[in-house]
């Protein structure tokens, strides 16, 4: 590698060359240690308020933030895992990829009035064939493409009981390939930990705060450890080794004990 890829400065990376950066770029030397009333004029006192009576409240929130990161992570890798299960279960008791067009007003013949999906979610449907249309026009999105656009929110409503005669019979169908690794195949508790992990990524999304008091509290360890379960058990449902590896990298344990006290 050449010293100019290997120099911290940006201005020696290539496409940065010739460019003045001074000044642009936080500097290694940044001194200065804002204090609580510092941080409840950048982001509320509101926000602030169950930080402000720790003997280190700024540590604490900065601890939060790292928390909400960290769990971010996790969220992230389950919300995959999930979303790739039921895109392949639903594929299989289709017969298509699209099987999100498999409606009402469905354009594929074969499998119109298969799924009772309701406007919320045809109507997200339509705005991510909207915007990948409008990405790249001329081309029609794929159905991988699609489904990567859907939120969490949309895979939660899949979920619901008002699509257990549907959408949760394909998910368990064996046929289709099944939920081998979750032999009770009680859609309620599914659905109820995947509503938990919705409620997780909002929090952690928006860095609300995970403690409940300065000091540590059995409410703030029962409701972690209720997120840490609903992310765990939603992957062990789907497939144990991935539950393992994602339990293996994911950095929220190694947060949780630098929680300041």
């Amino acid at each position: 590698m050449s010293n100019s890829l290997q120099s911290n400065s940006p201005g020696g990376v290539p496409m940065f060359r010739g460019i003045d950066l001074s000044g642009t770029l936080c500097e290694s030397s940044y001194q200065f240690s804002p204090d609580l009333s510092n941080l409840q004029q950048w982001f509320s006192t509101p926000r602030l308020q169950k930080y402000a009576t720790a003997s280190e409240p700024i540590a604490l929130y900065q601890w939060n933030t790292e928390l909400s990161k960290a769990f971010l992570v996790e969220v992230e890798h389950v919300e995959v895992l999930l979303r790739n299960f039921i895109h392949a279960r639903m594929t299989a008791d289709a017969g298509t990829e699209f099987w999100f067009d498999c409606c009402q007003d469905s354009p594929l013949v074969q499998c119109k009035n298969r799924y009772p999906f309701n406007n919320p979610f045809k109507n997200s449907i339509r705005k991510v064939k909207r915007r990948l249309s409008n990405q790249s026009p001329g081309s029609n999105p794929t159905a991988g493409a699609i489904v990567a656009e859907l939120s969490l929110d949309n895979w939660r409503f899949l979920l619901a009981r008002r699509l257990e005669a549907t959408i949760w019979r394909a998910l368990v169908n064996p046929h289709n390939g099944g939920m081998p690794f979750y032999r009770e195949r009680r859609r309620s508790i599914f659905e109820d930990d995947v509503e938990t992990i919705r409620k997780l990524r909002n929090r952690a999304s928006h860095q609300e705060s995970f403690i409940v008091e300065p000091r540590l509290t059995w409410d703030e360890v029962i409701r972690i450890e209720q997120y840490q379960r609903a992310l765990f058990d939603t992957a062990r449902r789907i497939n144990p080794e991935a539950a393992a590896w994602i339990q293996k990298i994911t950095p929220v344990q190694a947060v949780l004990q630098r929680r300041p006290r």
